[in-house]
């Protein structure tokens, strides 16, 4: 049987098969009957996205949803439109070889996109019409067609300065994720009421940390993810955060007991803890957390090299004389995470499935925590 000879219901089950960009399109441009199917099967389309190895938490094996390109490739600008119309998020990199125009028109056709992956150095954000998520190196709220509709936000060389300025425009943010790279100050915005995870990454080891500050100022904030690396944080020890229940902490710099103690009774009903590179944490200070902290039910301490197994045997016999239930990782039992959360151990992903802040963000290092969370229907 030759090939046109199949039935176009078999050709087009084996098209959705194929989810790469390149051959799709050499497929599209075979005949007429080809170029038809294939367009049936990018209307199924959802997610334009580069590199599938950081793709597989959110699709764990094949999807007709996505389309990716994992090397550069030369595109016709005018055939990608054609063939999707469908797309609710897109990244747009130097990997797609095409015009800035062009890339402008594409977007703009896009009347059911919903989120924007943008690599390149120029705002096409501004041509969308109702992003709810961004992820952009630069971000300029004021130009984009209706900033009030923006839910999750990504810039990688961002300050609280700049949130200060941009807040307003943001009043329905959900989550933020930001990399400060240079000086800032004290974030003097607006409150972010309807904000549910941060996620700071803060590269000034010769300057303050404000972001505890901000965080008093989100006051329905449930999930936290904080990268340090400096000697230096400002928070307030009188005001109490009583929503937070998520921290997953990272610090690189040299800070005493003492005031991590003091820090953390600002959030007294924190469920999940996680620590990672803090050198001078000890057992004593596991016990002394335990008890300030009532309703803690998993520590995360595996990269502290100097908490040992006497920490684990004392939260053990601290559990059964109070009732109390709490997971424990330390370095010696750090094996045990995996087949607790086997998830931990698939690639890193760009999009994750689920606004679930344990499943997709806890224990995950800054770097590799996932631009866009997505509703599972989505």
């Amino acid at each position: 049987m030759l090939i046109n000879e199949i039935p176009d219901d078999c050709l087009l089950a084996i098209f959705d098969y194929i989810n790469n960009l390149d051959d799709l399109i050499n497929c599209y441009k075979v005949c007429v009957k080809w170029s038809n199917l294939i367009t049936k099967r990018t209307k199924k389309t959802k997610y334009l996205i580069g590199k599938i190895q950081v793709l597989l938490k959110f699709h764990r094996g094949y999807s007709s949803d996505v389309v990716y390109y994992p090397r550069p490739c030369l595109i016709d600008s005018t055939c990608l439109s054609e063939l999707f119309t469908n797309l609710k998020i897109v990244e747009l990199s130097s990997e797609l070889h095409y015009k800035v125009e062009d890339a402008i028109e594409f977007v703009r056709k896009q009347e059911s996109l919903k989120g924007l992956i943008n690599f390149l150095d120029k705002p096409i954000e501004k041509y969308c019409y109702k992003l709810e998520m961004l992820s952009v190196s630069n971000f300029k709220p004021h130009k984009l067609r209706i900033s009030s509709s923006m839910k999750q936000l990504n810039v990688w060389d961002y300050s609280l300065r700049a949130l200060t300025r941009d807040a307003r425009y943001l009043p329905n943010l959900e989550r933020l994720k930001i990399t400060i790279i240079g000086p800032d100050n004290r974030y003097d915005g607006p409150v972010l009421g309807k904000l549910k995870m941060l996620e700071m990454a803060f590269r000034r080891h010769d300057e303050i940390f404000y972001g505890f500050q901000l965080m008093d100022l989100c006051p329905n904030l449930q999930s936290a993810h904080i990268y340090m690396s400096t000697n230096s944080w400002f928070f307030d020890e009188t005001l109490k955060h009583k929503c937070l229940q998520d921290l997953d902490g990272s610090d690189n710099g040299n800070h005493t007991w003492n005031n991590l103690k003091r820090l953390l009774m600002k959030y007294p009903n924190l469920k999940h803890l996680s620590f990672k590179y803090l050198r001078d944490l000890k057992d004593e200070h596991i016990q002394q957390l335990v008890r300030i902290l009532p309703n803690l039910v998993l520590l995360d301490a595996r990269e502290c090299q100097e908490v040992t197994q006497r920490a684990a045997d004392y939260i053990q016999d601290f559990c059964k004389r109070y009732g109390r239930s709490i997971k424990f990782y330390f370095n010696g039992n750090r094996d045990e995470i995996l087949s607790d959360r086997p998830e931990l151990s698939l690639e890193r992903a760009v999009i994750s499935r689920g606004f679930d802040f344990m499943k997709n963000c806890f224990f995950e290092e800054h770097i590799f925590l996932s631009l866009f969370l997505i509703p599972i229907d989505f």
